[in-house]
């Protein structure tokens, strides 16, 4: 994010309640989208049209505005909604809605703020609305949802933001885009914000807006970090293995580990530390000087590995870095590009690694596509490291830094040894006699000479060598200190997340594979469960008599479904809705309220989808079984 330094937040007449709350959150210069936004949004100047790149501060730029002038009296508090800002994802709905929420002063109780997204309980959000709200952040969808209950109004809306419209774009949601948009009064002001104009998104500005001047954010393009992008696939109880061998099998490894939560930075560090590396985490919860500790030493490398959260991470400028590890997917695709800009500078290349859960598929996919658009690669498929592979790089760590260690190291090729045994390597430098009077004269101390000369008299000198690399790295040549993985092939992974076989294995050898395709996706069953298909966990169904495929045990509002893909398929929620959606033939935001377990998941369709999708899964037998869901016992 480039920081226009010719001005500041004072400049644009802000109240000083939001001033201070800007200075809380460490803001000191608007970034250049903001410099263009917030003078015309703060003003009565008309819709704005911005084509703006993913990690210039947008959700400021439109979020500060908001906030000001319910502070100014200009937007009142009442019952309905007077802003409504719609994203492509619910992650981003939820980040966004706590973006702004960070910018509205203590105790001035306005606007209060409502994230409406699918996923979650719709009765909650529903029972949030009923209460009040003034700005409600939401996804299409669920936002449809919501209009088509009554339980939503958007006739007071006096603004209208759509936040990343290309994307919404190209997950289909601008058919709904524009059904909301026809429901908002017509006086709305509009503010679109997207990394690009494509055709579709044009017209519909035309369309809805008329001709409107399209302003873009000419700042400098920050450089483009050169940086390999890989992702792996593992199940959440290997990636602390998979990023051992991440490690110990890089060069040099020197980098930043992002996760979700501080506990999470914490705990993560801890077990770092316990399999022997230098690791620190850092957090919000650390005080400055804990916090300015921590950093003197990972800049002079006391430390080679950081583990932080997002926020504690802003500002931070280290250079040098080799890696950047995704512990936790980010929320969205500016987080990403923030986190992987600080890796690959200075005309070195980085590597950005993303440890992805098998639900997380889809989230990938998608951020795939948008790393292509904006920095002109894919994040490409990683294999786990294999032990093989990580004791040669391990192999050719040790011997680097003993050569390095005598007085005038030779040039040896490191890399191209493969098959002679440590001890051999080293031993080929040294001579198999070492007079004490010439290991004198060569070492920094007599000391070491005489040493070497008896231990060499003693064992002879490949017998020597051997000793004092077990003695120092012993346990780092030790292949029996990694332990298994199970391994996901990138073929596992068809379009839209189906025909996904479980492994188990060590190497990435296959243990085992459903038997078919309809086994694959789990009929339903899981240890324990004796064959039956698994029962829903959650509340009762409304025809607890009925047969489940019967047509009675349908309501006439909405029906509970099973559907045999779960996240040990590599399945996800936008998975499920894609295949509900094409066997029941609804929109997506009528497939709702989407329960993931491991081998299934449940969710709610109208009842007439549910009797489509029910018949249409009988005629397909190689898609995942889809049924009414079982009454609780």
């Amino acid at each position: 994010m480039t920081n226009d330094n010719n001005s500041s937040f004072s400049s644009f007449g802000l109240s000083d309640a939001v001033l201070d709350a800007l200075s809380r959150k460490g803001f000191t210069a608007p970034s250049s989208i903001q410099t263009i936004a917030l003078p015309r949004l703060l003003a009565d100047e008309g819709h704005l049209i911005v084509k703006a790149r993913t990690g210039t501060g947008k959700t400021a730029a439109f979020g500060i505005p908001l906030v000001e002038r319910f502070v100014r009296g200009e937007l009142t508090k009442g019952h309905a909604p007077r802003a409504l800002i719609l994203t492509p994802t619910r992650e981003l709905c939820l980040q966004v809605s706590r973006e702004i929420a960070s910018f509205v002063p203590p105790g001035t109780g306005v606007p209060r703020i409502t994230a409406v997204y699918g996923g979650a309980s719709i009765r909650t959000q529903i029972l949030d609305l009923k209460r009040g709200t003034e700005l409600v952040v939401g996804t299409p969808g669920r936002v449809m949802d919501l209009m088509e209950r009554k339980v939503l109004e958007l006739s007071s809306v006096d603004w209208f933001i759509l936040d990343e419209a290309d994307e919404m774009l190209d997950m289909g949601f601008f058919e709904d885009v524009e059904k909301i948009m026809t429901q908002v009064k017509s006086e709305r002001r509009v503010a679109l914000f997207s990394a690009t104009m494509p055709d579709p998104i044009l017209k519909i500005i035309r369309k809805n807006i008329g001709e409107v001047e399209i302003l873009e954010d000419e700042a400098p393009e920050d450089e483009k970090p050169a940086v390999d992008q890989y992702y792996l696939v593992l199940k959440r109880e290997d990636r602390l293995e998979v990023l051992r061998r991440i490690i110990d099998g890089a060069e040099d490894f020197y980098g930043l580990i992002f996760c979700a939560t501080k506990a999470g930075t914490d705990e993560l560090a801890r077990r770092l530390v316990e399999s022997g590396f230098a690791a620190e985490a850092i957090h919000g919860d650390l005080t400055q000087e804990a916090r300015e500790r921590t950093l003197r030493r990972f800049r002079s490398k006391q430390t080679a590995i950081l583990v932080a959260t997002d926020v504690a991470a802003r500002g931070l400028d280290i250079e040098r870095l080799t890696h950047v590890i995704n512990w936790d997917l980010p929320n969205d695709r500016e987080t990403y590009v923030h986190r992987i800009g600080r890796t690959g500078r200075a005309g070195r290349r980085g590597r950005a690694i993303s440890l992805t859960l098998p639900a997380e598929r889809g989230r990938m996919t998608q951020l795939s596509r948008s790393m292509e658009k904006i920095l002109g690669s894919k994040i490409q498929f990683m294999k786990v490291p294999t032990v093989k592979a990580v004791m040669k790089a391990v192999r050719a760590r040790i011997v680097a830094d003993v050569c390095s260690a005598l007085p005038e190291p030779e040039e040896i090729e490191t890399e191209s040894q493969s098959v002679e045994p440590v001890a051999e390597i080293v031993a080929a430098e040294i001579p198999a006699k070492l007079p004490t009077e010439v290991a004198e004269e060569n070492s920094s101390s007599p000391f070491l000479g005489k040493v070497c000369h008896q231990l060499i008299e003693t064992l002879g000198a490949e017998k020597a060598v051997e000793a004092l690399i077990s003695a120092s790295y012993g346990e780092l040549l030790d292949p029996s200190r990694y332990g298994t993985v199970t391994e996901f092939a990138e073929e596992d992974f068809q379009k839209g997340g189906f025909g996904v076989s479980r492994f188990g294995g060590t190497e990435g050898g296959r243990k085992s594979a459903y038997r078919d395709k309809r086994q694959g996706f789990g009929s339903g069953r899981s240890p324990g469960r004796e064959g039956r298909p698994p029962v829903h966990e959650g509340r009762p169904q409304r025809h607890e008599g009925a047969r489940r495929d019967s047509p009675d045990a349908l309501s006439d509002a909405s029906a509970r479904v099973y559907v045999g893909l779960g996240r040990q398929h590599g399945a996800g929620a936008k998975e499920v809705a894609n295949l509900l959606m094409k066997a029941g033939g609804v929109p997506g935001r009528l497939v709702d309220a989407i329960e993931m377990k491991d081998f299934c998941a449940f969710a709610s369709l109208p009842a007439e989808a549910a009797r489509k999708a029910c018949a249409f899964s009988r005629n397909a037998p190689n898609d995942p079984p889809i049924r009414l869901a079982s009454p609780r016992n």
